[in-house]
């Protein structure tokens, strides 16, 4: 047997989040399939080709009907005309309460068919198999299901915690470079704003190979964090989930600028973190030194650094419509050093706007 550390996310309801090597050919021993009338495999076409196959049989040995949904790839799946696609699908399976979604995939497969889960039926359990490094220490884990809507991100969606999360590190080693990069992306962010450790780590890794037990040692620590914060603010009511949020108020107007075709969620979280390094720094509340040790370490990972090319007042105007705008009135996560982020900023719009465009030259 395959052996997974297992963290118990501890919200409105429990989900074991376990971290392992070689966890997906033997799904049947980290999750208990018995109570379930079907199964419904929710994946994308290139996903599929690479792991699908594998994961049908292993669910169709349960003695459980079996149905696979599949998505196009790409950020533009992630829409409520998906979404749609998906309640037909169910629909015409005749899926009940007690069937299972199981959503094996990144960051665009989990986000819908995390919220094709919560809505269908008033919610139906779902259980997130995460494939990618962004969404085995991200999106998979901590409820946020959603869907990208009028061009802006995750706009229409909903809190749904996943029955359970199994991160299989296994899986990692096939992705292209590219794909392992845009998780690096979050990977730096938890270090940049709550774990100083991890920075260092990062720091001294002198190439972009990592080792299967290091990767299982990042994700696990990743999702440890992930999990303390979401256990005390599941749903964002205290701000203190907020922290998790670091680089995302510009990564996600980046997106949204590009139309989801410029850069990936990745690459705009990472443009997105020297954003908020250089205003931390414009409020002197970070040294010069450490934004040039944050750009220094995306860059070394492959990370953009800036966004050329790119409408200061676009950005501008498509932040006003982030979820930590209330009132007109963003309110920023920054750092006021390594591993020492903070909530619940309001900075001038003329910081803002000098620190994009120096971004955008």
């Amino acid at each position: 047997m395959k052996t997974g550390h297992i963290i118990k996310l501890e919200t409105s309801r429990q989900c074991p989040v376990t971290v392992g090597d070689g966890l997906i050919e033997h799904l049947e021993e980290h999750f208990d399939f018995s109570g379930y009338s079907s199964m419904v495999l929710i994946t994308d076409t290139i996903v599929h080709r690479l792991y699908g196959r594998g994961v049908l049989a292993t669910l169709k040995a349960t003695g459980k009907k079996v149905s696979l949904f599949t998505l196009p790839t790409g950020e533009r799946a992630k829409s409520l005309s998906t979404v749609e696609r998906g309640y037909k699908f169910l629909l015409a399976n005749n899926v009940d309460r007690k069937c299972l979604i199981c959503a094996l995939g990144g960051g665009v497969v989990g986000d819908t068919a995390g919220f094709i889960a919560a809505s269908y039926l008033r919610g139906i359990d779902c259980l997130q198999l995460p494939t990618t490094l962004l969404a085995q220490v991200d999106s998979s884990l901590g409820g946020k299901v959603g869907v990208n809507f009028e061009g802006k991100k995750n706009m229409v969606g909903s809190f749904y915690q996943p029955t359970a999360v199994i991160a299989d590190v296994a899986l990692l080693q096939s992705l292209p470079p590219a794909e392992m990069r845009h998780g690096l992306a979050e990977v730096i962010k938890y270090s940049i704003a709550m774990d100083e450790g991890l920075y260092r780590i990062l720091e001294r890794k002198e190439d972009n190979d990592f080792s299967a037990a290091e990767l299982k040692d990042i994700v696990l620590r990743c999702c440890r964090l992930k999990a303390g914060i979401v256990e005390i603010d599941e749903t964002e009511k205290t701000g203190q989930r907020a922290i998790l949020n670091f680089g995302h108020t510009v990564g996600h107007a980046l997106e949204a600028v590009s139309r989801f075709k410029g850069k990936s969620h990745g690459e705009a979280v990472a443009v997105g973190i020297i954003a908020a390094a250089r205003i931390s720094q414009q409020l002197g509340i970070l040294k010069a030194d450490d934004v040039e040790r944050i750009k220094k370490l995306i860059a070394k990972f492959g990370l953009p650094t800036s966004c050329p090319g790119v409408s200061p007042d676009a950005l501008i105007n498509t932040i006003r419509f982030d979820k930590k705008t209330t009132l007109g009135q963003t309110r920023w996560v920054l750092a006021k050093g390594i591993g020492k982020g903070i909530t619940g900023q309001l900075v001038a719009e003329e910081v803002v706007r000098k620190v994009l465009k120096e971004l955008c030259r």
